[in-house]
């Protein structure tokens, strides 16, 4: 009985082995979706497939698919599902994050971030690591950061140069109370909505315009539906690429190791890819009929001290002073 019952018992063992031999094999056939609320021409979606390329020549096992155009809903609900799981991968701007990390409202300070290697410096240094980890903290494991330009008022009735031009102007912003407060005190009226709402409200004519990057206005069509592009470089936020920690627990070390280096090399392209989209952007929205004019800066910067104010009454003064001293 003794013998019999040494022989199951290696029989047992036997099995497990042979089962956690085979498990490898099942995990190298994985598939990841990433999520993205624009268009399938963005540079952000271009920047998304070559980084899937990129993962896939790395033969370990992992493909990613893009679904792009909002089909899996609006960035607050990739947020909160790859929070708690059922969103796997998401590109995400970092306004709406504030919604479940405040801090995040760093990035949506209007004029904080100056120029390129301002930017680059800023979440390739340690405050881009103490982000990271706050994110992760929620479940979130940021793989790379995203640049989108500046951000500028397109509207629909007129140019806008100086505060006063914005009097009257139903703007819509990001979900994020930062931004509401940046473009009232720019003058306008803040109306916060998803971004896939948009066109069909400046269509209907329940807004008068919205904020973004030139890039985007041409590649999600706004300037058939608005005349005026006015360049007030007001934000700057970056955005993210993310995984679900869920997701990225799943993944086996090799897999882990090709998304991490692929981020690394995905960051650095679509920042070029950027700097490249938005020049090209300007000159065709030109071509397409859509006014473009210089704006006062200077005048609305000077109009932000209250928005500072707030959130160093929110978040302390220590992340603001970092971010303005740091050098490239």
């Amino acid at each position: 009985m003794i013998r019999r019952t040494l022989l199951k018992c290696i029989g047992a063992a036997v099995f497990v082995w042979q089962i956690s031999a085979i498990e490898p094999a099942f995990a190298q056939d994985t598939r990841i979706r990433v999520a993205s609320v624009t268009g399938p021409s963005h540079h952000h979606n271009v920047a998304l497939r070559w980084f899937a390329e990129q993962v896939a020549a790395r033969k370990v096992g992992l493909t990613i698919d893009v679904l792009d155009g909002g089909q899996l809903g609006s960035e607050r609900d990739y947020i909160e599902g790859m929070m708690l799981g059922g969103i796997q991968m998401a590109q995400v701007s970092t306004a709406p994050i504030a919604g479940f990390v405040p801090e995040f409202d760093l990035f949506s300070l209007p004029y904080v971030l100056r120029d390129t290697a301002h930017f680059k410096a800023v979440i390739s240094g340690p405050i881009g690591e103490k982000y990271r980890k706050m994110a992760e903290a929620r479940g979130i494991k940021i793989l790379a950061w995203f640049d989108n330009g500046y951000r500028h008022i397109f509207n629909k009735k007129r140019p806008v140069v100086t505060p006063s031009d914005m009097a009257g102007l139903k703007i819509r912003v990001m979900e994020s109370p930062l931004m509401v407060n940046t473009v009232n005190a720019m003058g306008g009226s803040a109306t916060p909505m998803s971004y896939s709402e948009l066109y069909t409200a400046l269509e209907q004519g329940v807004l008068d315009g919205g904020e973004n990057a030139a890039g985007n206005v041409l590649n999600d069509r706004f300037y058939e539906v608005t005349g005026y592009l006015s360049l007030t470089q007001h934000f700057r936020p970056p955005g993210i690429v993310a995984i679900s920690m869920q997701t990225w627990k799943r993944l086996n070390e090799k897999q882990q190791q090709a998304l991490t280096e692929e981020a690394v090399r995905l960051q650095d392209y679509e920042i070029a890819l950027t700097a490249e989209v938005t020049n090209k952007a300007i000159e065709e929205l030109k071509a397409k009929g859509m006014k473009i004019n210089d704006a006062n800066v200077d005048a609305f910067r000077a109009k932000m001290a209250p928005v500072y104010e707030s959130f160093k009454a929110k978040h302390g003064k220590e992340l603001l002073e970092a971010v303005q001293n740091t050098k490239p």
